[in-house]
């Protein structure tokens, strides 16, 4: 036989209320550990994603980036046909820049990874605790920006007025079609 023990309504809604308020504060502290794990997994795909941007060949090749770099570069310059000796220069200008853009390269990966370690190292961290790093990383980018700028200036120098006209075409075209597939990607278009 079990006993009921009697409380007196004073006492039961004492009980109650204490029940209420550990209900609460677990509460509180999933939301919590709910709010950390979301957050840690936005730094993280953050930094995967600058991590991909980074090593993307698009940086190695040609001018602009993500997106239109190095293969739209390629494609520009299949469709101006260029003569064997427009090739050899076109080859003999990305050669030499490569070596440039490699070096850029290898520091913005570094400067990256430096960057998620220190997010990731314990203690607090504030957003003027990472200004020096995204500064040298944000000057990194730009630098590659610039390469990539004077490899298009130099490669743009070996075509002739009609074989630019051509890649221009190729490109605007190009832009269209990108612009058409987003569309079609868009959720309730068709």
């Amino acid at each position: 036989m079990s006993a009921r023990v009697s409380r007196s309504p004073g006492e039961a809604e004492r009980t109650l209320a204490d029940r209420d308020r550990r209900r609460a504060m677990r509460s509180r502290q999933r939301t919590g550990v709910v709010r950390i794990a979301v957050l840690t997994s936005l730094i993280v795909l953050a930094g995967a994603w600058a991590l991909a941007h980074a090593q993307s060949p698009t940086y190695m090749h040609g001018p602009g980036a993500r997106g239109d770099g190095g293969m739209m570069l390629s494609l520009l310059l299949r469709s101006a046909n260029l003569t064997p000796e427009q090739e050899a220069k076109v080859r003999e200008t990305l050669t030499a820049r490569r070596a440039a853009s490699g070096a850029l390269i290898d520091q913005l990966r570094q400067a990256q990874r430096e960057l998620a370690d220190r997010v990731f190292a314990p203690g607090n961290l504030e957003e003027a605790d990472l200004a020096p790093q995204l500064q040298r990383i944000a000057s990194l980018r730009e630098q590659l920006v610039q390469e990539n700028a004077r490899v298009a200036l130099e490669v743009r120098a070996i075509l002739t007025p009609e074989q630019l006209a051509r890649a221009a075409q190729v490109k605007d075209r190009m832009r269209q079609l990108h612009n058409e597939m987003r569309q079609l990607m868009q959720p309730g278009r068709s």
